[in-house]
């Protein structure tokens, strides 16, 4: 998947960078009333970079699944300037989770923690998304 396919995250500038995680550019229309990265922006950024991570990193369900996002919190750490990229991590434990429930059932539920590092990487934010997955019909 691309993100450029979603329209909201491309039309605010969040791309794949070398590492194949999702960054966002430090750019005025990003920017807060105090001339830092908007909340909003932050926010969107982690949300989809949890996403994309479900939807690439498990190569046995790549095209077959979809996602929503079910619930989420997010700590915002300190004022963001400059580039962000996000780091997503899923424990061991609901990655089997994830494949037992979807191999069984067709969907599941898993929690994406995602941490957001400014261009010194220090941490601006980090938060939790709940998704729903679903083995989608394929003919």
């Amino acid at each position: 998947m691309k993100i450029s396919q979603v329209p909201f995250a491309a039309h605010n500038g969040i791309t794949i960078n070398e590492d194949n995680a999702l960054s966002l550019c430090f750019e005025k229309t990003v920017q807060n009333h105090m001339a830092g990265v908007h909340a909003g922006a932050q926010f969107l950024l982690a949300e989809s970079a949890s996403g994309y991570y479900l939807l690439t990193q498990f190569p046995e369900f790549v095209g077959r699944i979809t996602t929503l996002l079910r619930e989420s919190d997010i700590k915002f750490c300190k004022q963001a300037f400059g580039n962000l990229t996000s780091h997503v991590e899923i424990s061991e434990v609901d990655t089997a989770k994830l494949q037992k429930s979807l191999n069984a059932r067709g969907r599941a539920v898993i929690e994406v923690l995602v941490k957001i590092t400014d261009e010194n990487d220090e941490m601006t934010c980090s938060g939790h998304f709940r998704w729903f997955v679903q083995l989608m019909d394929i003919d």
